[in-house]
């Protein structure tokens, strides 16, 4: 973390200093970085009631932190506040201008109040967005993420508010003259958004040949099955990746997911889901415990077994209290 700004302070009496260190909010470098690093400790924990309070104390301390700042909007962003996650990454964006980090995450913070939004509120966003994970992708050309986000951008946004295949399939070929398997993910999903799902197919499938050692093709053609609801497929491209991958925790949470979507294979979505919160301590950006109870809720629900399904829902908030979805099943269960 970088030094607080009370690091390059030097007041000539020493007596002053320790009164001005006795006063409420004053702290050094080493006290703000401290708080700031068990801030990033918890968030990776996914512990994020307890980063938001460590990053609060932080900024309380030192509002000219970015890093605290920034990873208290991705706090909120986890917690689904995205206003305070939006104007907590523009003040990052300021403190830290030659970070792309923050600006991602800005773009990814009002994406989703985008998606979540009016056509009027998406129309608004919308050069916020692009701007974003440009000036990311300026700051770092070799920001994938940010790469792939303006992909996303440029399909799914229509022309006048900036959307263009062209330019999705420049940033495509940016990204794979950079990294040929994230190249075969963004070429098969501008294949994907034009309906040929050949193409993309064809994508994924040279991407397991040529990176075996890699679970990411399996989970992009469980995307893809799941954006058109063939559920079969969806299922399948799970079962090769545990086939290939039996270590890979994350496919369990993943068959649980497939259950509550589609309605099917419920016992076998629940027992992976319980082999998930038994077996795994994951770390962002895995899913997390709260989800996997979340998805519990959701199985139980569709199993009829209300009361089992507001258990996992309440279990799912213990862990974070601002999951939406939960929040939003549980009250409808009371």
């Amino acid at each position: 973390m970088p030094p607080g700004d009370n690091d390059s302070v030097r007041l000539p009496i020493a007596a002053t200093f320790l009164a001005c260190a006795l006063l409420p909010g004053f702290a050094g470098a080493a006290d703000v970085a401290s708080a700031s690093e068990e801030g990033a400790r918890l968030f990776r924990a996914q512990r994020y009631p307890e980063a938001r309070a460590s990053l609060e104390g932080a900024l309380r301390r030192n509002p000219s932190d970015a890093d605290a700042a920034g990873l208290l909007g991705r706090v909120f962003f986890e917690e689904n506040d995205l206003d305070r996650a939006v104007g907590l990454l523009e003040t990052a964006a300021r403190l830290d201008p030659a970070s792309p980090t923050h600006p991602y995450w800005l773009g990814r913070a009002l994406a989703t109040q985008a998606i979540r939004g009016s056509l009027v509120k998406r129309a608004a966003l919308a050069g916020r967005i692009r701007r974003a994970f440009a000036r990311a992708v300026e700051l770092d050309p070799a920001d994938l993420r940010a790469r792939y986000a303006l992909v996303e951008f440029y399909l799914i946004a229509p022309g006048f508010l900036g959307g263009s295949v062209p330019r999705a399939r420049a940033e495509a070929e940016e990204i794979r003259r950079r990294d040929p398997l994230r190249g075969h993910r963004a070429f098969g999903r501008i294949a994907e958004r034009e309906g040929r799902r050949d193409l993309a197919a064809a994508e994924y499938e040279r991407a397991i040949r040529e990176f075996p050692a890699s679970a990411d093709p399996w989970y992009w053609m469980e995307r893809g099955a799941i954006d058109r609801k063939d559920w079969a497929a969806a299922f399948d491209a799970v079962g090769r990746l545990l086939r290939a991958h039996p270590q890979d925790a994350a496919a369990l949470y993943e068959l649980g997911r497939l259950a509550t979507l589609s309605g099917r294979e419920l016992e076998r979505g629940e027992a992976s889901l319980r082999r998930y919160l038994a077996e795994h301590d994951p770390k962002d950006p895995e899913p997390s415990l709260a989800l996997a109870h979340d998805r519990l809720g959701d199985i139980a629900r569709r199993k009829g077994d209300r009361e089992a399904a507001r258990g996992e829902y309440a279990a799912a908030l213990r862990l974070d209290p601002g999951l939406l979805d939960a929040r939003e099943a549980l009250g409808k269960l009371r």
